[in-house]
């Protein structure tokens, strides 16, 4: 015979969670049922604490189930579903955050070029709120026309540094307007 372990509230929290607070045998839910944790292999005969043991139960049907074994699988079926639909879950939001990031380091870069190219053309680096302004052009207009901006800019000649990036950033609503 098994012995008996306290369920920590914690994978009691998973599998009230996975089961979406419903019992998995009447289908009734919290909060108008008192719901349990219920072992589908019992303890009694060597069932453990693992999630894919563990299911959902209203007061109701498992004190009425006692120790039986139930011999329907679909229970098991369906939280093995479920935990592989978790496992799914998991994996395409770790997928998202990596796209995410790279999707940054890719903003990153874009802004490094052309701060690089700025200060290569006018022979003078940006400042920390010039680089915030330049972020906002390149976002805004995109970084062909930025560097087409700074390249006009650049043969104008007579722009004091200080009116350049304002300068650049007509020259693009300009092109963009199409005038």
């Amino acid at each position: 015979m098994g012995e008996r372990k306290a369920i920590s509230k914690k994978i009691r929290f998973e599998v009230f969670k996975r089961d979406s607070f419903k019992c998995q045998y009447c289908g009734r839910g919290s909060p108008e049922v008192l719901l349990h944790v219920d072992h589908i292999q019992p303890v009694k005969h060597g069932g453990t604490n693992d999630l894919l043991n563990l299911i959902t139960s209203c007061s109701d049907c498992n004190l009425g189930k006692g120790s039986v074994k139930l011999d329907d699988s679909t229970s098991i079926e369906k939280q093995r579903k479920q935990l592989e639909e978790l496992q799914e879950k998991r994996e395409q939001l770790e997928m998202m955050m990596q796209w995410r990031e790279e999707l940054e380091n890719m903003r990153d870069d874009t802004l490094n070029f052309a701060a690089n190219y700025y200060a290569k053309r006018f022979n003078s680096g940006l400042t920390v709120y010039g680089k915030e302004v330049l972020q906002h052009e390149l976002e805004q207009f995109g970084l062909q026309l930025v560097l087409d901006a700074m390249d006009i800019t650049y043969k104008r000649g007579s722009i004091l540094p200080r009116d350049r990036l304002r300068y650049m950033a007509g020259i693009c609503w300009n092109k963009k307007r199409g005038l």
